[in-house]
């Protein structure tokens, strides 16, 4: 580390260690400010062999400094539109499930309301057996506990924890068998989580369309509305 030499009047010369010109200039912070000649004199080089006085530097941070605060702020913002219109979405939903007259319009609604606000490609909407056996409506599917699906999920259905991400072949043609494209990633969401009503998956043909680490809120609440829509009308 270089020292720096100090030299008094009244004193012989004092070596200061770099760590200690910079302790002093962090305690007194307004010392350049009481004088201003040194940020003129005081050069800072660059890589290429040029040189800045450290106010042209201290200029550059800054800029930088608030290009990343303005960049920050744009994605904030464009966070808080995207959470806006998922609100309005998901409030359009709940209007379609509570209108809904019947399971098989549950199912409808449920398809188009994902399709058109969300942009999902697939649903698929499963009940367990055991509360649920009809197999003549459209879009809710049983499920039964020792069936190919129920084995395919069964680490699902044990923790009942939603999952992301991209899906296998075989799983995706488990749920979506009539996909008019091959699904490429998926949500699979649990219906009444604690009493385990069921299932939700939405599937996609991009395949970043549902990633492990995304946020699972919207997801959550829109799993509430579809087994409360269920639940009252079986």
């Amino acid at each position: 580390m270089a020292e720096l030499t100090v030299a008094r009047e009244d004193a012989p010369a004092t070596k200061l260690s770099e760590r200690e010109v910079v302790a002093f200039l962090k305690a007194h912070p307004d010392f350049l400010g009481r004088h201003p000649d040194l940020l003129e004199i005081i050069e800072l080089r660059h890589k290429t062999g040029s040189a800045v006085s450290l106010i042209e530097k201290q200029v550059d941070m800054l800029r930088a400094k608030n290009q990343r605060l303005e960049d920050r702020m744009q994605r904030l913002v464009e966070t808080a539109r995207d959470n806006e219109r998922r609100t309005q979405s998901i409030q359009r939903l709940a209007r379609t499930l509570i209108r809904a007259p019947s399971l098989a319009a549950i199912a409808a609604g449920l398809a188009r309301c994902l399709r058109e606000d969300f942009g999902i490609d697939e649903v698929f909407v499963g009940v367990v057996s055991a509360q649920f056996k009809r197999h003549d409506i459209e879009g809710i599917h049983p499920i039964d506990a020792d069936g190919r699906l129920a084995r395919a999920f069964e680490n699902f259905f044990r923790t009942r924890l939603i999952e992301c991400g991209p899906i296998a072949e075989e799983r995706a043609r488990l749920l979506f068998p009539k996909a008019a494209a091959p699904v490429q990633s998926a949500a699979v969401v649990p219906l009444e989580k604690e009493k385990c009503l069921g299932m939700l998956a939405l599937g996609s043909v991009d395949p970043q369309r549902f990633q492990p680490r995304q946020g699972k809120l919207f997801l959550e609440l829109m799993a509430d509305l579809v087994a409360a829509a269920i639940r009252a009308r079986i």
